[in-house]
């Protein structure tokens, strides 16, 4: 173990000394924040020209409610939050609309008219209304919009017509029906629902009342403990394979299996991998909070929710999975002579290292459930599944926690058995390139 805790140490300080690691760590954050950064940048880039549209309205019933709806929003604006207001200073975040209507000549088809018209970029669009738009919904008439456009990807517009004319159609039916629609849309106003914990009793007799729990703390909190867990795996575990068959095809493996055993050389590397990962998790999540605390940018119910517990079992699970998953990438490649052969052997373990995030959304809605319980007491799907039932309330029993960390640690040590007595021969192997079944002989050869 000595000669491994040296191997490791050196492995470790060479990865976390390189520029490339301080570049890593410095680029996930700014990944991260790269979308809200590309969101601010297009929002203020946006293209707001005016969108001038035709309206084709045989009946003479809507345009009237388009032309006064347009001029309205134009004159009152919309605000940076998207809320209509007189009070706030406009500032213009969206383009106007601009309807104009066309009455066909007789014996005219409108559509071509105002395709050539659209193609000549002298329309956005033009939208033709069907006659019998506002009636009451039954067999036969043309209640349908018809939206023409050369753009069909910018659908705020249509939207905005469609939503303006269903609308006064639903007035219009009200009012046939001597309905008074004011009366309608108050009594027709949903119950809110608000999401509660759980009451208990306290040891002294008092009734703690149940809080409002929150979609951030019950399902943001576990999937972006169980999305980082995962990205940190795959990060590094993979890592290590390119660097055992990079050092195998200079022959540096040699020199190192002449002074150290090939399976302490295994464990240290396996025990630096570690360490850079964990490095980052206290990077990446103490940051995090201390940046939150600071700043307030969390709720304190989402901060409540990342409790030391969690983050204990977060680096416990991610021990686990860096142990097992990358003794298995070492494994590999110390087998390959060529890059060629590693890609070959690494389809079934990648694909094996991203099955359990098929299964996190199931695994969120119902994390007591039959499926999640089996799911996340599979040794490969184990850290990142349990890690989100962990995570989100009411979080598993006992037993399970116990059961998955004993069926988990197992499966790690038999992990780094089975690759210890891989990396023992194929480190130094060399010529036909390894199978699944050459390796299994290794296993048992080893």
């Amino acid at each position: 173990m000595r000669r491994a805790f040296v191997v490791a140490r050196t492995e470790y300080l060479r990865a976390v000394r390189t520029k490339g690691f301080i570049i890593g760590v410095l680029f996930m954050p700014v990944l991260m924040s790269g979308g809200y950064v590309a969101s601010r940048i297009s929002e203020h880039a946006a293209d707001n020209s005016d969108r001038h549209f035709a309206v084709v309205d045989p009946g003479g019933r809507v345009w009237p409610e388009l032309q006064l709806e347009s001029q309205r929003r134009d004159t009152l604006g919309v605000n940076n939050s998207g809320i209509w207001s007189t009070d706030e200073p406009r500032e213009q975040v969206s383009p106007r609309f601009v309807p104009e209507l066309y009455e066909p000549a007789p014996g005219e088809d409108p559509v071509v008219r105002l395709s050539d018209r659209v193609r000549r970029e002298e329309l956005f669009g033009f939208i033709v209304v069907g006659t019998d738009v506002l009636a009451v919904p039954g067999p036969g008439g043309d209640r349908d919009l018809h939206w023409h456009t050369n753009t069909p990807t910018y659908d705020a517009l249509p939207h905005w017509i469609a939503g303006v004319v269903n609308d006064l159609a639903r007035s219009t039916r009200f009012a046939g029906a001597g309905i008074d629609r004011n009366l309608v849309a108050t009594l027709s106003e949903p119950v809110g629902l608000r999401t509660m914990g759980l009451a208990r009793k306290t040891a002294g007799g008092e009734v703690q009342q149940a809080s409002e729990s929150s979609e951030a703390v019950t399902k943001g909190v576990p999937l972006v403990l169980s999305m980082m867990l995962f990205i940190l795996v795959m990060s590094t575990a993979p890592a290590l394979l390119n660097t055992v068959l990079e050092e195998k095809m200079q022959k540096i493996a040699e020199v190192l299996v002449a002074t150290v055993d090939p399976f302490d050389l295994l464990l240290g590397k396996l025990l630096a991998t570690t360490g850079v990962a964990l490095t980052l998790s206290v990077i990446y999540l103490g940051a995090g909070l201390i940046f939150a605390h600071l700043t307030g940018a969390l709720s304190p119910s989402i901060l409540a929710a990342i409790t030391p517990a969690t983050l204990a079992w977060y680096a416990l699970f991610q021990v686990l999975a860096l142990l097992s998953y990358g003794a298995m990438y070492a494994a590999i490649g110390a087998a390959c002579s060529e890059i060629q052969d590693a890609q070959n052997l690494m389809g079934p373990l990648m694909l094996m290292t991203m099955v359990p995030i098929f299964f996190l959304v199931p695994v969120l809605n119902s994390p007591d459930s039959p499926l999640s319980r089996v799911l996340s007491l599979i040794p490969t799907a184990t850290p990142i599944l349990m890690m989100m039932r962990v995570s989100a309330p009411p979080g598993p029993e006992w037993w399970e926690l116990v059961l998955a960390v004993v069926i988990t640690s197992s499966f790690a040590l038999a992990c780094i058995w089975a690759g210890g007595r891989i990396f023992r021969i194929g480190v130094l192997a060399q010529g036909q390139a390894p199978s699944w079944r050459r390796l299994w002989s290794w296993v048992r050869a080893g």
